[in-house]
């Protein structure tokens, strides 16, 4: 009450100036809280914002430093294709040198088999020459022992002009028919000589040619070999795989499998060592991943569970123990599942060569079925 009092007391422009006064330290503290929440406001922002732009780097920076390691150890897709292609150009280089080597190889057989016939003849003629000689040395022997030196003293000692003449007459077709006969022997001698050496020049030349093709395949091998190694730069499994020591067969595997585009390329040598180890014929294998799953390009199935051959699992008796998947087997890597695909076939049929010899394989499978068929054509082709 005191205080209304007094405040009622004061004039009232004081009392205005007070209130306004008043009035406006409000306002000033209102601006001043105003402010300092703003102030807040815009650092709690710039934290998140510090926040926000710490996570968006280390995103990019992890997938940089991800797209670079797969750079390193995947080529690019081109490089892949590229890589490809230039298998499939070998592969098609390969099969032209097997051909020009076969060819080689008959025509050197066939050579073979001239020299052989020469050789013979030869000896024919070179025994004639020695008939013709004993003959002649007989005839010599002959007119020794019978006191006449030559046939010019029988000559001399003719009876009359008659003899003479018979004799001169019997002398010439004698000496006639020695030199027809030494030289006939000798000219046959002496193209069968010459037939030898020809054939032995131009069997020369054939071997050359075919080490050379070998050099040639050879060469062809190793590139291939490289060009495999590359492409399986991003698979642990398949480079080491494709760092053993290649061969003949591993190469042919590859090359079918290659003009397929299967993710099995690479794995030739484990075909050959699978049928190494159990008898069942790596091109086998090879036909019947072809006829099931077209060398496991035929569905992303084939691919998960690396079941190019389409074998019904679990298998708790072969190999251990084979798991399944939605009743197929299922292995971890294409290394274990073709040499347990060996087992599989080895289990049921034992070392198979031929699609005829899996009764049973296929549902629709059997004697001049399209599978067998298509089995067959694969194997063949390797």
């Amino acid at each position: 009450m005191r205080m209304l009092a007094t405040i009622a007391a004061l004039p009232r422009e004081v009392f205005r100036k007070s209130c306004k006064e008043s009035r406006k330290g409000c306002k000033i503290r209102h601006v001043g809280r105003l402010r300092v929440n703003t102030r807040s406001m815009r650092n709690g922002m710039h934290g998140i914002l510090k926040v926000a732009l710490t996570v968006l780097v280390a995103l990019l920076l992890s997938s940089y430093l991800f797209s670079s390691r797969l750079a390193a150890t995947t080529p690019p897709v081109n490089e892949i294709t590229r890589l490809v292609d230039e298998i499939d150009s070998i592969n098609t280089k390969i099969v032209e040198i097997d051909r020009n080597y076969g060819a080689l190889i008959a025509s050197l057989s066939e050579l073979n088999s001239q020299a052989g016939e020469a050789a013979t003849l030869r000896r024919k003629a070179e025994g004639n020459l020695e008939v013709k000689k004993k003959i002649l040395n007989r005839r010599l022997v002959s007119l020794y022992k019978s006191g006449k030196d030559s046939w010019f003293v029988s000559l001399l000692v003719s009876r009359d002009v008659s003899d003479f003449i018979d004799k001169i007459t019997l002398a010439e077709r004698v000496a006639r028919q020695d030199a027809e006969a030494f030289g006939g022997v000798k000219a046959a001698e002496e193209t069968i000589r010459a037939q030898e050496n020809s054939i032995l020049e131009k069997r020369s030349i054939l071997r050359s040619k075919c080490s050379w093709a070998i050099e040639q395949k050879n060469d062809l091998g190793g590139k291939l070999d490289e060009c495999m190694k590359k492409l399986a730069s991003a698979d642990p499994v398949l480079a080491k795989v494709m760092a053993q020591p290649q061969n003949e067969l591993s190469r042919r595997v590859n090359a079918y499998l290659a003009k397929k585009r299967s993710p099995l390329t690479g794995y030739g040598i484990v075909f050959v060592q699978a049928e190494q180890r159990t008898g069942v014929s790596a091109r086998l294998l090879t036909g019947l991943a072809e006829a099931e799953s077209s060398c496991a390009t035929a569905g992303m199935y084939y691919r998960t569970n690396h079941n190019a051959w389409g074998m019904k699992g679990p298998q708790p008796n072969i190999s251990g123990g084979i798991p399944a998947n939605y009743g197929y087997c299922t292995w971890a890597n294409w290394e274990i599942a073709i040499q347990q695909a060996a087992d599989f076939v080895l289990h049921y049929w034992g070392p198979a060569q031929t699609a005829m010899q899996l009764p049973g394989y296929c549902e629709t499978g059997g004697p001049g079925s399209d599978w067998e068929k298509r089995v067959e054509t694969a194997r063949s082709r390797i």
